[in-house]
């Protein structure tokens, strides 16, 4: 069974949200309190009819409505056809059975879905609650009915559910997780029903002999041996009845350790990798909830290739704030949670084959930024930030401004994903030598996209970040010994003040970053800049790039 599409509508963080999904693996990113946690519920609840692992009937709460359709609520005039319902529609493939055109869009096809809304047989005591509106200060779910309904109008139940959804979420992580129902299904994900039949078999066994023991028939012949309580024959005896829960009084153990006393880590990695071993049907979807939490590098490595390697025959879904992971499970498997939903379904190939293969990239912080700007290396991340709190009092972190340095990659790998998604980015290139082929020619290719921006100096004698610093300052040689000052060491400098014409000064400099170690000197001069209150001048296009409205 495949999850093609979800709809929400006013739950949580969804108003009106519609997401169509791979059918492997669906990677969901967003910013923080975009709603990726509450993707997941909305399909646990639509699949399963529970919400984190409970009945939803039982778990119904305001906090599943969205606010702001609540707030309109209670700003209103209170009429019952006012009050908001939850509508979760899963757009299935995979059982004819659930085929029609009960759904939202009227459309014939398969499907479920899961609502919350107001029960009209309860209308006279709505009426009487709303009587004096003053006192009305919340929604009144009290007066709230679910139900759970197939595309083709037959009702849902337990017995005949459809997808079978397995959610692991190391939130969910309790001191008891041994014996807790939680545990129970990734145990019972990872079994055949054999083998859950053998230990359910000898589990009662064992406690049938329980009863045997000398010590328990001993204790039990005292227990009420005058009759006092009861005429009858009172015992104390292991419950073996065949409808015993007996999961839950199960424990798992790894190197004999209690499961709820190892790491966090491991136990992350444990539920996955158990969750992901079923290959039987019985398990459909699997949804993992950041799965590098509590990770060092090398073990989120090593659990990210497990998955790839297991996930064959199921959907996943995962959120994640990791680059690695979204990287090396494929960045076209991104579904980005925004403004509007987006997928990059349709990146070319050579980017997704860079980044599997080099996966230890900043990706999401250019997808995720709200004013991303691209340079070369950290000497332009930090002059660009300095400048910044020159004019703002303030990093451009603070105001949503990321500067993301590209490295090994380059260019192009950050734009073939932003030319899909459509997002804003600017770009500080250096123009080596050749302002026409670097930069013109360069930034024609992305003609059709507007909404990304190239800054460079014009000057093919400023070729690159610090000839055009050198420039801009060399106009006054007041303030090219400023900048001497703060860039070179006091022997460098002192050498430097040696000359005797603000030529030959411009010369020592320009010289000095092409001798040796010169990119170690430019990261040492841009630190040095970045952490001195002298007022330098720069360069005009380093101005332009980072001059964004707070």
């Amino acid at each position: 069974m495949i999850i093609k599409k979800l709809k929400l509508l006013n739950f949580k963080k969804h108003i009106d949200k519609a997401c169509e999904f791979n059918d492997d693996i669906n990677i969901i990113v967003g910013d923080n309190e975009s709603g990726k946690s509450s993707l997941l519920e909305a399909i646990e609840i639509c699949a399963n009819f529970t919400y984190r692992g409970k009945p939803l009937s039982s778990e119904l709460s305001t906090d599943l409505f969205n606010s702001t359709c609540v707030t309109n609520y209670l700003q209103g005039n209170l009429a019952q056809n006012t009050l908001p319902e939850i509508l979760i529609e899963l757009y299935l493939d995979g059982d004819p059975s659930l085929r029609g055109n009960n759904n939202s869009e009227g459309e014939d096809t398969e499907g479920i879905f899961v609502r919350v809304f107001f029960d009209p047989d309860l209308s006279d005591p709505y009426a009487n609650f709303i009587a004096n509106p003053d006192n009305v200060s919340t929604l009144p779910i009290e007066f709230y009915k679910t139900e759970w309904f197939s595309f083709a109008w037959n009702r849902m139940t337990h017995h005949n559910k459809k997808v079978n959804c397995l959610f692991v979420d190391p939130s969910r992580l309790h001191p008891t997780y041994g014996r807790s129902k939680y545990i129970n299904s990734i145990i019972n994900a990872a079994l055949d029903r054999p083998s859950r039949s053998t230990l359910n078999l000898n589990y009662r066994q064992l406690k049938a002999r329980f009863d045997n023991e000398a010590d328990v028939v001993a204790i039990n012949n005292n227990l009420d041996a005058e009759n006092d309580v009861t005429d009858k024959s009172l015992k104390i005896t292991a419950d073996i009845g065949s409808k015993t829960n007996w999961e839950s009084n199960l424990e798992l153990t790894v190197d004999d350790v209690s499961f709820s006393q190892i790491g966090k880590g491991e136990q992350n990695q444990i539920q996955i990798k158990l969750a992901l071993q079923n290959r039987a049907e019985d398990v459909d979807v699997i949804m993992l909830e950041e799965p590098e939490n509590h990770l060092s590098h090398i073990n989120l490595v090593q659990l990210i290739s497990h998955i790839e390697k297991k996930n064959e025959g199921k959907q996943v879904f995962l959120t994640t704030h990791s680059s690695y992971v979204l990287n090396k499970l494929s960045i076209n498997k991104l579904c980005l949670l925004s403004n509007e939903y987006s997928k990059l379904s349709d990146i070319d190939e050579g980017t997704i084959k860079t980044l599997k293969r080099l996966p230890g990239y900043d990706t999401l912080r250019a997808i995720l930024a709200k004013h991303p700007i691209l340079v070369e290396g950290p000497s332009d991340e930090l002059l660009l930030k300095k400048k910044y709190l020159n004019n703002n009092d303030r990093l451009p972190e603070e105001d949503g401004i990321d500067i993301i340095v590209v490295r090994g990659i380059g260019f192009k790998t950050y734009l073939n994903i932003a030319k899909i998604l459509g997002h804003p980015i600017r770009i500080v290139k250096d123009n080596d030598g050749d302002h026409q082929k670097n930069i013109i020619d360069w930034s024609n290719t992305y003609d059709a996209y507007d909404f990304i921006t190239c800054f460079s100096p014009e000057d093919n004698n400023q070729s690159s970040l610090e000839p055009a610093l050198i420039e801009v300052n060399s106009n006054t040689e007041e303030n090219l010994d400023r900048l001497a000052k703060v860039m070179f060491s006091t022997q460098t400098n002192n050498t430097y003040l040696g000359l005797e014409s603000i030529q030959e000064k411009k010369e020592f400099f320009e010289n000095w970053y092409k001798g040796e170690g010169g990119g170690k000197k430019k990261v040492d001069s841009a630190i040095r800049i970045f952490e001195s209150d002298e007022e330098i001048i720069f360069p005009e296009y380093l101005e332009q790039a980072i001059n964004y409205e707070p």
